[in-house]
């Protein structure tokens, strides 16, 4: 019983230490060692074991002393007082910490029922100890914990265990050969309290030292992850700052492979922005949805955590070209702005709760450093939207300037067209008799008749082109601003330049806008969306014409409809045509800047739906989707909400 009677008193301290409770604990402890080592001491007497006799089966079987009892109840409160803790955090754990508590529960449950069957014999009670051997199922299942779910760091472990058994070994080992060479009890148990109280200190000290070159390589790697993540926030551009933190993370822990994924907010995606690995990974176009069960699970674990956590049908909802170990979230406030994976260590050596607390102030840090990211780029963003407000305002400027210009040539040309029809008209006039009689200069004042009245037509076309093109780019003060206005002044506007553009007659659409065309928005913005609305429909026209067999072609009626409707609580736009369409492949991509289904690179930017899209969504606060059939047509739809 001499190891035996400080079982409780450890498994106590150890339960303590493991949920981190040792502060308020702390005169519990202190009464624990106390009472071992008085129960120590009585050990040596009868008054705990006041003999032996024959059990059962068992020859030599205890009795218990009169101390024995008393040492019991305070035994097993200890076991049960520690017990309340791990049920207590059990309730209020997540994650690899629940697994850990809930291994060391079962394990106490088993360990310490089957051990109890130990003390009925010691008070003649004929139930014989058949529970002892879940005492090593207990030793089995808390080895599994280490093993599994970290419960322990094993080297540190075993450094500890080896320094408590060297250094009590002689702290208690010594009054015994004192005892036994002089046989002095007096001096023997006064030897016993003095290396008893240097005890603890002088196992603290060697345990420093030991886990201080155990944990030398850890420590320093840690040092260096949070003087980088103080250095991160001086990094303003995303792409840079995500290869930094992968490339810091995978070379100061010597991991087989780091990745960052950063939100999308536009799409409304996590994509993944930068990968360092020692193997080959294909990592393009690698994504996760916001409304994925993996997301959802991050946000509401919000800390660092180990992906075999997770239950098994979130891990099975998606797949990724590595094999990810610990997740690190990245948050401001409630908004998850990315996340980490991190691979196993090159080492093979287990993460230890230092690690992820450096890794819970790393994810705060790179959170901070990527929202000052994306805030410098939606800085740049809204620069360069004001830069071109204002380059279209010079051009607006211009514009009037050179339309002024180019006026008075085409009213010079137009006078000069009108004098020349008018000296012709008044000459045919005058001398009939003469043009009859001379069928060459007849046919020479027709000829200069006809040049007269074209030159006079295409001065009017010429001034109308101008017209529509000032409007166009002329965009007065009131306009930038929120008003109601009617969507017919702009879809005229927009049809007179598509007009110009594509150089037709007329333009195949309806345009059907009920009884009341009002519209709340910017109109100088909403000019620009409709317009682009209308050309990329007839841009998928004029393109299925040409994709399209002769003899379809004969039946094809080309049609656009720009149709106005109202909701209680918005305006809704839709576009439609039946031209080419889009393919399936390409519909995710529709509103991606520069991107394009156009044939001819000559057609499109690609910049076009990108504009229409921000201006719908951030400006205007609506929404805007669409669809498409693949050689049928399209439908976009917008929404705009109105003034409450």
């Amino acid at each position: 019983m001499a190891g035996a009677v400080f079982i409780p008193t450890l498994y106590f301290h150890h339960i303590c230490a493991f949920l981190n409770i040792i502060a308020r604990n702390k005169r519990i402890l202190i009464f624990g060692y106390v009472f071992s080592f008085v129960s120590f001491l009585f050990n040596l007497t009868t008054f705990f074991v006041s003999g032996v006799r024959q059990e059962l089966w068992f020859k030599f079987w205890p009795e218990a002393g009169i101390v024995f009892g008393p040492f019991l109840v305070i035994w097993f409160w200890f076991t049960c007082y520690g017990l309340y803790f791990i049920i207590k955090f059990l309730n209020n754990s997540i994650g690899e910490k629940k697994n850990q508590i809930r291994y060391l529960f079962i394990a106490t449950i088993i360990g310490w029922g089957g051990g109890a069957t130990n003390f009925p014999l010691w008070f003649n009670i004929p139930f014989p100890p058949i529970g002892n051997i879940l005492v090593s199922v207990y030793i089995a299942i808390v080895a599994y914990a280490i093993v599994k779910y970290r419960l322990m760091d094993i080297k540190i472990a075993f450094t500890r265990a080896g320094i408590f058994l060297i250094v009590y070994g002689f702290v208690l080992g010594i009054p015994f050969v004192v005892l036994n060479r002089t046989g002095s009890g007096l001096l023997a148990t006064s030897l016993a309290v003095v290396f008893a109280t240097a005890g603890p200190l002088i196992y603290r000290f060697f345990q420093k030292k030991a886990e201080s070159v155990i944990l030398t390589q850890q420590r320093h790697y840690q040092r260096i992850l949070l003087q980088a993540a103080m250095g991160m926030v001086t990094e303003h551009d995303i792409g840079k700052l995500s290869k930094l933190i992968v490339y810091i993370l995978k070379r100061t822990i010597n991991l087989n492979f780091a990745a960052i994924f950063i939100a999308d907010k536009k799409n409304k995606l996590y994509q993944l922005k930068a990968v360092r690995s020692q193997d080959n990974i294909e990592t393009r176009n690698i994504s996760l949805g916001e409304d994925d069960a993996f997301i959802y699970y991050i946000k509401k674990n919000r800390e660092p955590f180990f992906l075999e956590e997770m239950p098994v049908y979130i891990k099975d909802s998606f797949s990724l070209p590595f094999k990810t170990r610990i997740v690190i979230p990245e948050f401001v406030g409630s908004e998850l702005l990315g996340f980490v994976f991190l691979g196993e260590k090159a080492n093979t050596q287990p993460y230890t709760d230092e690690d992820m607390n450096v890794f819970k102030i790393l994810s705060r840090q790179a959170a901070l450093a990527i929202e000052n990211c994306i805030f410098f780029e939606e800085s740049k963003e809204s620069q360069q939207r004001m830069f071109a407000a204002e380059k279209l305002a010079s051009i607006g400027g211009m514009a009037d300037g050179v339309a002024h210009q180019i006026k008075n040539r085409l009213n010079q040309f137009s006078l000069a067209s009108g004098e020349l029809k008018n000296e012709i008209d008044d000459f045919s006039a005058k001398h009939p008799q003469l043009l009859e009689n001379d069928p060459e200069l007849k046919r020479s004042f027709d000829y200069m008749t006809k040049i007269a009245r074209s030159l006079i037509e295409n001065v009017k076309k010429t001034d109308g082109v101008i017209k529509g093109i000032l409007d166009f780019a002329r965009v007065e003060d009131k306009e930038n601003y929120f008003s109601f206005f009617s969507l017919k002044d702009i879809t005229d506007l927009a049809c007179n330049l598509l007009i110009i553009k594509h150089e037709t007659a007329q333009l195949p659409i309806i345009v059907d806008l009920g009884l009341e065309d009002k519209v709340y928005g910017i109109k100088a913005q909403l000019i620009e969306v409709i317009y682009n609305m209308l050309d990329n429909a007839y841009e998928a026209i004029k393109e299925k014409n040409v994709c399209i067999s002769k003899g379809n072609l004969a039946t094809f009626v080309p049609a656009i409809e720009l149709k106005l409707t109202h909701t209680t609580d918005c305006d809704v736009i839709k576009v439609s045509d039946n031209g080419i369409g889009i393919k399936e492949e390409e519909k995710h991509k529709i509103f991606a800047p520069f991107f394009t289904t156009k044939s001819s690179y000559k057609s499109g930017s690609g910049i076009g739906a990108y504009v229409v899209k921000r201006i719908i969504e951030e400006n205007h606060k609506g929404k805007i989707w669409f669809v498409s059939s693949y050689m049928k047509g399209t439908d976009f739809f917008i929404e705009l909400p109105k003034n409450i």
